[in-house]
């Protein structure tokens, strides 16, 4: 019986999320046929832990990345989606998945918001604090949970709606925790995760026509051309040190979707999503060490609220017909 609300919502979307909190554990990709290991729950939490401190070190990355000379956010996505196009690139050749779009009308509008949230994300991360941009954008999650009702008829269950308000109590502490005055830049954060959540969506109704291979090449691909008018100028400018750190961007961005990807092969989709939140405690630990970055206290709360029901949202109302297939792998 195919389970109902956010859970199902989100089947065959997670894996393709840009660099926000992994929701793949509501699917069964091509890659995970492509795969042959059993149930092991401390592998898969090995593998958890290796994708979040990938993709934390990708946040630090990208904020080190932006105080360098000729590097924006127009050069650092032109960059990380180059290495990311490539790499899909040669992975389906190897393969033999066709790259061909199907619906181009849907992944125009995939790529579009994807490439919109993604501009504005490393952009909050170059201003305000790692671990309240990473925490502001992992509220994505509960925007699919509101959009889906309207965008893709997926019924919101109450339990689910109770979670969202939580967790929006949680975002106005962070973003105006004097209720009196906003904070434009943790704005940018809260926008990177309402559109990627539309993103999210787009990517279920894509699942039906292309394959995730193909929207994974095709956002990269998108990425890259919607970029480097404004990054071409200065790209011959870099120099090895800076073009190191773009391409670990990259790389870093990789590795987390390939941890990730493994951690939910390796057990239950409900339990190991949870530990997909540790990006935030890496994100927050670079700020701390490295940029010297301090939050307030209303970005403590804050924070606990919005990850406390992001963890939570995953176990009130996972696809029943989704974890089955995932604990028999």
């Amino acid at each position: 019986m195919e389970g109902k609300g956010l859970g199902r919502g989100l089947e065959s979307i997670a894996h393709l999320a840009e660099d926000g909190p992994d929701l793949s554990g509501y699917v069964s990709t091509e890659v995970d046929e492509l795969l042959t290991s059993k149930d092991s729950p401390r592998i898969a939490v090995i593998w958890m832990i290796i994708g979040s401190l990938s993709f934390g070190t990708m946040n630090a990355m990208v904020k080190f990345s932006s105080g360098l000379e000729g590097v924006d956010v127009w050069m650092v996505i032109m960059v990380r989606s180059s290495v990311i196009a490539f790499a899909v690139a040669a992975f389906a050749a190897s393969r033999g998945i066709s790259l061909k779009v199907n619906d181009s009308k849907t992944m125009l509008l995939r790529c579009s918001v994807g490439l919109f949230a993604m501009i504005l994300y490393f952009s909050a991360l170059a201003r305000i604090p790692i671990g309240q941009a990473v925490t502001l954008q992992y509220s994505a999650p509960l925007f699919v949970a509101l959009l889906s009702g309207r965008l893709i008829a997926e019924k919101v269950q109450p339990a689910v709606l109770a979670l969202v308000i939580t967790a929006f109590v949680g975002i106005i502490l962070i973003v105006s925790p004097d209720l009196s005055t906003v904070e434009p830049n943790a704005l940018l954060a809260l926008g990177s995760g309402f559109f990627a959540a539309l993103a999210y969506i787009f990517v279920r109704q894509l699942r039906k026509t292309d394959s995730a291979t193909s929207v994974i090449f095709w956002f990269a691909a998108f990425s890259v051309a919607g970029t480097v008018v404004q990054a071409a100028p200065d790209l011959f400018t870099l120099d090895m040190r800076t073009v190191a750190a773009l391409v670990g961007v990259g790389i870093c961005a990789g590795g987390g979707q390939v941890g990730i990807t493994m951690a939910y092969h390796r057990a239950n989709a409900a339990w190991i999503s949870a530990f997909s939140y540790l990006t935030v405690i890496v994100a927050t630990f670079y700020g701390f060490t490295i940029f010297n970055e301090t939050l307030s206290m209303a970005d403590w709360v804050g924070g606990v609220l919005i990850v406390g029901s992001g963890i939570v949202l995953v176990f009130v109302v996972p696809s029943t017909e989704i974890l089955d297939k995932t604990s028999t792998h």
